[in-house]
């Protein structure tokens, strides 16, 4: 298979790759990067702050920064230590916290733009407009862009480290930045290194190679030479007296399916099957995107298990899951490619229709919504946070559609109708089947004339 990969679309997995007519493919080419910019253009203007937990990472690093020596906070500085020259710039011309609010937009947009640079030409084109595109205006992703939290930095680099990771081993140093950014994003949240050690096992296992304990090495030792620093002992990470006594399954079972946290309704591309679909759409000897893509897998996998035993595996009232941000990477890889390798079946159609709808509905929800919040979930005192997290109309991802805001912006509305217009384009041709399939099966199945209708 060449190096440079060439668009295409084919109606099964199991059918040789042809090309889209060229004004077609130049005319979707346009429009979808115009759809992306547009949407990146609106994450600027989402509701930036520095809030909650975020306020007190932002005071630990600007306690460091100050010269005022080190916080015992609990919450790690790796990350937060990657935005010290925003800090520096608002020290200079404005308020450190107003710059910092915009970081984790700045590590969004830095990822895409890796990822961009890492798979252009070794991955189909489309398949990788897509996923950039859905990334944007088909995940969750902006209403986590919006605050100074640290999933968007672990997410980030974690993410686009097992790409690097996965590169031909023409690539030597590329592949090793992947580990270390990994190390990084890992070591930003100290209970995914369990993740981490799973990910390098599964690698080193298939390859046979102990070198991939390096990784994980490194995020402990960054752990606890943090925890050192900053509490007198490596093996405080500031958690004393955290409950992990929730019963696992059940915390299993929520983080997957309840309606205010749920994968399955906020990352649904993330249960699409993509296995046999994806071949063909990238070149091999370039990079093993299967593999990366079972490693995105592996460590959501990890992170979920971890995670089901802590009573706050919610990630309290934040908006969606945020404890597992990584996963809007593999949900949107998954999503594009059954966009770019279509099916004709009526049910496959249907479903993928379905997923794609939901996909958008999240981005929107993400970027409207999310400074709104459910109405009977931000009362501190409230004891109906387990609706907040298992209910339907509480849910911040449904309770527009029970209880829409009365109090929108203008703004606002143009960002639902620029949503609205997302969906229909790439929704488009999953119509189009659906509409054939009608088609061929009313003909085969025509409805009797009147005359043959008897009582």
């Amino acid at each position: 298979m060449p190096a440079e990969i060439r668009e295409q679309t084919t109606a099964a997995p199991a059918a040789a790759p042809t090309g889209d007519p060229a004004p077609e493919r130049d005319r979707g080419r346009v429009v979808e990067w115009a759809l992306f910019w547009i949407g990146m253009v609106s994450l600027v203007f989402a509701n930036h702050k520095v809030t909650w937990d975020a306020r007190r990472r932002f005071d630990a690093l600007d306690q460091l920064l100050s010269g005022e020596g080190l916080s015992e906070d609990r919450y790690s500085l790796v990350g937060p230590l990657f935005a010290t020259p925003m800090w520096l710039a608002g020290q200079v011309v404005g308020r450190a916290d107003g710059w910092l609010a915009y970081f984790n937009l700045v590590v969004f947009a830095l990822g895409l733009l890796a990822l961009h640079l890492l798979l252009r030409g070794r991955v189909d084109a489309g398949l990788l407009r897509r996923f950039l595109l859905l990334l944007v205006v088909g995940s969750m992703v902006p209403a986590h862009i919006s605050n100074f939290y640290a999933e968007t930095f672990s997410a980030m680099t974690v993410g686009v480290g097992m790409i690097a990771a996965y590169l031909a081993a023409t690539h030597p140093w590329q592949r090793r930045l992947g580990w270390a950014g990994m190390a990084l994003g890992t070591a930003n949240i100290a209970a995914t290194i369990p993740a981490l050690a799973l990910t390098a096992a599964d690698r080193a296992v298939r390859l046979r190679r102990l070198r991939y304990a390096v990784p994980v090495a490194a995020a402990v030792l960054l752990v606890l030479g943090e925890a050192w620093l900053r509490r007198g002992d490596p093996l405080d990470q500031g958690y004393t007296g955290e409950r992990f006594d929730y019963p696992m399954a059940l915390g299993v079972l929520a983080i997957l399916f309840s309606f205010g946290k749920g994968l399955v309704w906020f990352m649904p591309g993330l249960f699409l099957p993509i296995r046999r679909r994806l071949r063909g759409l990238y070149d091999p000897d370039a990079v093993d995107l299967w593999g990366a893509y079972r490693s995105w897998l592996v460590y959501v996998g990890a992170m979920v298990a971890v995670y089901a035993n802590w009573w706050a595996w919610s990630g309290d009232l934040y908006w969606g899951p945020r404890f597992f941000l990584l996963a809007v990477l593999p949900a949107a890889l998954a999503l594009a490619v059954w966009l770019t390798r279509p099916d004709t079946r009526a049910w496959v159609n249907v479903v993928l229709l379905g997923v794609l709808s939901l996909s958008v509905w999240v981005a929107a929800d993400s970027s409207v919504f999310e400074s709104s919040g459910a109405p009977r979930c931000y009362d501190k005192a409230n004891l109906q946070e387990d609706y907040c997290r298992f209910g339907v109309v509480e849910s911040d991802l449904w309770y527009p559609l029970t209880d829409w805001p009365g109090h929108l912006a203008v703004g606002r509305y143009a960002q639902l109708a620029f949503f609205a217009v997302v969906w229909a384009w790439l929704a488009a041709p999953v119509l189009a089947r659906l509409t054939r399939s009608a088609t061929g099966w009313l003909r085969a199945h025509p409805v009797p004339p009147p005359a043959q209708w008897r009582w």
